[in-house]
């Protein structure tokens, strides 16, 4: 064991509070005293590791009322069951959070943990090869509280807290300016283009390329981008690994990757393309359209279209199919026409909005970097191989 690192169960460092049953009536605030999380929270934005936001709210009468037990500011977050908690996405809540009840609170105890030194420690231990059940796999919360780990003094933990944390701030930083982008490109968009159906108008078809294809020999390694990888309301792709091509659609840097199976689509499934190299084709999921720019119709407009309430509500009412298993169909670009933008206001739009597009890659290019130092040190402090002192040495 590590010079002055402590063995102990899990349970002396934090408790742990499960979330609660929440009726559908009492999700649906846009505003409220205390955020309400569920799992699907925990996906986002991709790489965070803190909760400043969620898209449900509960009053005070509500928490109230229904005995809601509150997760305080700096508890960690996480799944308890299935899926979520296979994905090991852990979040440090920033304020007094109601949290459904496939969720899970630790809440440190104050003296024996540093609160951000808890979010790496659950990190460390990845909690869900702790769980029971192999089709459907839970963590009881004594099985929790049992979790052997070694820990070193407060001091230190704060010093390794700093040094992880350092990392996760810059990420946090990069991950708002790409947010920020995002948002500034799209209102840009809505205030200088109007999208309206319009039955003399000219077909999206003819403004943007849809489904083009291109060559991928079978077999042949090239990027793979899956369904999964692609975020909900956010331009970025995080994740792409190296597959041998067998069947899906086909891109190129510059299109734009747009869903069109249910529930993805309804969920805002939407990314660019940005992460392959000069002619290089990437591969992925039958289940999105790819949308290539053509002339002045440039990927962040094509983004900002697919994007769009006006689009995506057309698209959702377009859906066929058996329940649950629905798709838009790519011919569906062939029957929605709008006025066609004027070449001025395309060209002010992409002096403004392709040097952020720019931008944004540069920072998510950033971010993975970031994050992957972030998870190469954080086993080696959390073992004491590596301690915060050498860190700085070496940097000096």
């Amino acid at each position: 064991m590590t010079a002055g690192w402590r063995s102990m169960p899990l349970g002396e460092l934090c408790q742990f509070q499960a979330g609660g049953a929440f009726p559908q009536s009492e999700q649906g605030h846009i505003v409220g005293d205390y955020p309400f999380i569920k799992v699907s929270d925990m996906t986002l934005p991709a790489n965070s590791k803190r909760i400043v936001a969620a898209n449900n709210w509960v009053t005070d009468e509500t928490a109230k009322r229904m005995k809601v037990k509150l997760a305080p500011a700096g508890s960690v977050a996480f799944a308890k069951i299935g899926e979520g908690l296979k994905a090991e996405r852990l979040r440090q809540i920033t304020r007094p959070t109601a949290m459904d009840n496939n969720m899970m609170a630790a809440i440190p105890k104050r003296g024996s943990v540093d609160e951000r030194f808890l979010l790496f420690l659950l990190e460390s231990v990845r909690l869900s090869s702790w769980a029971e059940g192999s089709a459907l796999p839970y963590l009881r919360q004594k099985d929790l509280a049992a979790i052997p780990v070694t820990v070193p003094s407060l001091p230190e933990q704060r010093d390794i807290s700093a040094t992880l944390g350092t990392l996760d701030d810059k990420i946090e930083s990069n991950l708002r300016s790409i947010d920020l982008i995002d948002q500034l490109v799209r209102a840009r968009f809505d205030r200088d283009f109007d999208i309206e159906m319009s039955r003399t108008g000219t077909a999206l078809s003819d403004l943007i390329d849809v489904n083009v294809r291109r060559k991928l020999s079978r077999g042949s390694e090239a990027t793979y981008v899956g369904m999964s990888a692609l975020p909900e309301f956010s331009p970025t792709v995080y994740d792409w690994d190296i597959r041998a091509f067998g069947t899906g659609q086909k891109f190129v840097n510059g299109d734009v990757l747009m869903a069109r199976i249910t529930p993805c689509l309804e969920n805002g499934k939407t990314a660019i393309v940005d992460m392959l190299d000069d002619g290089e084709v990437g591969w992925g999921s039958t289940e999105y359209i790819v949308l290539s720019p053509s002339g002045a119709f440039t990927t962040p407009w094509i983004y900002a279209l697919a994007r769009s309430d006006t689009l995506r509500e057309w698209a959702i009412r377009r859906m066929t199919g058996s329940s649950g298993r629905q798709r838009f169909q790519a011919s569906g670009f062939d029957e929605y026409r709008i006025g066609e933008p004027s070449q001025q206001a395309l060209s002010a739009f992409n002096s403004f909005a392709m040097p952020l597009f720019d931008r944004m890659t540069s920072l998510r290019d950033e971010t993975r970097r970031l994050t992957a130092l972030r998870d190469a040190l954080l086993p080696e402090l959390l073992s004491g191989r590596i301690s915060p002192t050498e860190l700085k040495g070496q940097s000096g």
